[in-house]
């Protein structure tokens, strides 16, 4: 990989939070990635390695990767706090957060309470919602398969039976209302994708209302997944964007 990859992890009150660097903070925009609900930090990796001479951070959230899992703590506001612990931990440069499924909640959790950090948002496929987790949510995740592994051995069994029974439900379109920096949505439309795309019209409406900068791409070959299934496109539009929050110094 190009750059200068760096794991690292820091303390968030007693949960030690696993975490990816690459590259210095430079006079490019930094990059803060956020991961779906079973993702390490390392499954931003292809992504990482495409953003060449970018800074970039990626978390593993707590019981993801080598990230601590505790007793308990695991609704979206104890998710938040891990970014938080890791942002205070490192310097940025007018930091673009981009987040994928549901690691989408998390960002928007953490942005909340710090609406004029962001210079950039990039939203990939997912409401500005974090949803309460059904029951058997736990035992869904833990045994179900993609590319060949099952998710539980990303997330901890505990992580997911800890996010089922704490969850709550909480949307973020009125803390985005209140964002000036430009937002990106990249959606994937799909219909015969295995995983098909956690975007509704009416979320896509929802966002429209909320965000006076955005800008929305869909991807026709992608479901979900759209980081594995059209990486080569998703990393084009998300340079592009880069390069225009770079602009607006």
């Amino acid at each position: 990989m190009e750059g200068n990859l760096i794991k690292k992890t820091v303390d968030n009150n007693g949960v030690e939070i696993e975490y990816y660097v690459n590259n210095k903070v430079n006079d490019k925009a930094t990059v803060i990635i956020s991961m779906g609900v079973w993702e390490p930090a390392a499954r931003a990796l292809p992504l990482i390695s495409r953003l060449l001479g970018r800074h970039c951070i990626a978390i593993s959230y707590r019981g993801r990767g080598s990230s601590s899992t505790p007793i308990s703590g695991f609704d979206w506001l104890q998710h938040s706090s891990d970014l938080s612990s890791v942002l205070k931990n490192e310097i940025t440069n007018r930091p673009v957060f981009l987040g994928f499924s549901k690691g989408v909640s998390y960002m928007l959790g953490y942005i909340s309470s710090n609406l004029s950090e962001p210079s950039g948002i990039i939203i990939i496929d997912y409401p500005a919602i974090h949803c309460k987790a059904a029951k058997g949510y736990a035992q869904f995740w833990s045994n179900t398969e993609y590319n060949g592994s099952k998710m539980g051995s990303y997330i901890t069994s505990h992580a997911l039976e800890g996010i089922e029974s704490e969850s709550t439900y909480k949307e973020f379109y009125t803390a985005l209302s209140k964002i000036k920096c430009p937002v990106l949505i990249l959606r994937g439309t799909n219909p015969d994708s295995s995983i098909p795309s956690n975007l509704t019209d009416e979320d896509i409406f929802k966002y429209k209302d909320s965000i006076k900068n955005l800008e929305i791409i869909e991807f026709h070959y992608s479901g979900h997944m759209i980081l594995d299934e059209e990486l080569g496109k998703t990393c084009k539009y998300i340079d592009n964007f880069l390069k225009l929050v770079d602009s607006n110094k």
